[in-house]
This record gives structure tokens, C-alpha cells and sequence, in this order.
């Protein structure tokens, strides 16, 4: 527990100060596009910011991943206390060091933006959406088809 929420308030200073921490790029080498395969089930919650008004909104989804950069899914969205369901298909990239991007486009015509980060077996995995105006952050298991 300490390592963790060592490394926690270290990324924090590095943020603070603008220096990237320095990772050890052998840690996640074997990250690719690829290892992305199969059914991811999330729920995430948060904010849209319009103003000084704060609208919140809760997810909850799977996204299928096709292990070649593309993914397609479905989720149902309340904002603000209306509940709506969507479908979306979208691309992602997946760099060596498990870091990723996902370009999203719903059935509305909506597209999305997130940065994601992999576990090394591909298992697990968290994001944020990148849009002006979103807070919100998300945790996502692949599950069995």
C-alpha cells in the first residue's frame, strides 16, 4: 500500500511540476492493439460542466473489442435524472506501455474521446474522457462472452 500511494504523490509532484515521471519501458513491452479482444462490462459516473453548471449523469455498458483497433458497444446513460440507451462503434490505439486512445461515435452521431490505461494481460482497465466540459472516470473487466 505504501509503493502505491508512493508513486501516487510522486506522479502528482511530476504533474505539478510538468516533468512526466520516467517508467521503465521493459514494465509493459508487450502491450499491443491485440490484446484488446473480447467483452468489457463498466459503470462510471460524473459531471458535464456547462458554465457553472454541473449536470450529472451515470453509465453503465460493454464494449467488445475486436483485438484489431475497433470496438463497438452499448450502454444506458441517465443525465440528470432521464435515461436514455445508445449504441456506439468506435477505433482505439494501444502503445507499448499500455497507454491508450478511443474515438467513439453513438447512434445520435455524438463522437467521444478518452485516454485509457491496460493492465498487462489485458484484463482490467481505466480511462477518462478527454472532451472540454466531461468529468468523469471509468473502470472496465473483461467478461466472458
Amino acid at each position: 500500500m505504501g509503493s502505491v500511494l508512493t508513486a501516487g504523490l510522486l506522479g502528482l509532484a511530476h504533474e505539478a511540476s510538468g516533468a512526466a515521471p520516467e517508467e521503465d519501458p521493459s514494465v509493459h513491452s508487450q502491450c499491443k492493439p491485440r490484446m484488446l479482444k473480447g467483452s468489457y462490462v463498466y459503470a462510471n459516473s460524473g459531471f458535464f460542466v456547462t458554465g457553472t453548471d454541473r449536470i450529472p449523469f451515470a453509465q453503465a455498458g460493454r464494449d467488445v473489442f475486436n483485438g484489431d483497433g475497433t470496438l463497438t458497444g452499448s450502454a444506458t446513460v441517465n443525465t440528470n435524472g432521464v435515461s436514455s440507451r445508445i449504441a456506439y462503434s468506435g477505433t482505439y490505439t494501444l502503445d507499448s506501455h499500455c497507454r491508450g486512445t478511443a474515438t467513439l461515435t453513438d447512434n445520435t452521431g455524438v463522437t467521444d474521446h478518452f485516454d485509457f490505461f491496460v493492465t498487462k494481460n489485458g484484463e482490467t482497465m481505466t480511462y477518462v474522457q478527454t472532451d472540454p466540459g466531461y468529468v468523469t472516470a471509468t473502470f472496465e473487466v473483461r467478461r466472458g462472452d
